[in-house]
């Protein structure tokens, strides 16, 4: 049971290791700067020409699961519902890179109200990492 408890935190450890980086979707539809901010990792959109955009995706520290998935939510737009996603990092084949694969829906949250009638969107991506951030979320000052 030991063994148990260590390989889930060196896990746990391991991801959050490996999850800060540029990460870009692999249809090249979105590229990620994902760093620490607060108690949590945010997602910095980065542009077509490789500037900095606004924050898009923020997951709370302490959201994962056993099988190292975080849960949280991402915007791709203004004015939009936000997706409810997961985010889990994984390996096809142990000599591979890591790949981290976000899923979700525009349902909401649990605790939410649902509307029957309302169309709901999901959202799939896969996404490789190919650097070091460059892009950090700056926490607003009054």
């Amino acid at each position: 049971m030991l063994a148990t408890f260590c390989v889930a935190g060196v896990a746990k450890a391991d991801i959050q290791r490996t999850l800060e980086g540029r990460w870009v979707a692999n249809n090249k539809s979105l590229a990620l700067d994902l760093s620490r901010c607060g108690d949590g990792w945010c997602g910095i959109e980065v542009t077509n020409a490789g500037s900095c955009g606004r924050t898009i995706l923020r997951v709370a520290n302490g959201t994962g699961d056993d099988d190292g998935k975080l849960t949280g939510r991402l915007q791709l737009a203004t004015q939009t519902q936000p997706y409810t996603i997961a985010i889990h990092l994984f390996r096809r084949n142990p000599n591979d890179p890591e790949t981290l694969m976000i899923r979700g829906h525009t349902r909401g949250d649990a605790g939410t109200h649902v509307q029957p009638w309302r169309r709901i969107y999901p959202y799939m991506a896969e996404f490789a990492r190919v650097g070091d951030i460059t892009c950090r979320h700056d926490p607003k000052v009054s």
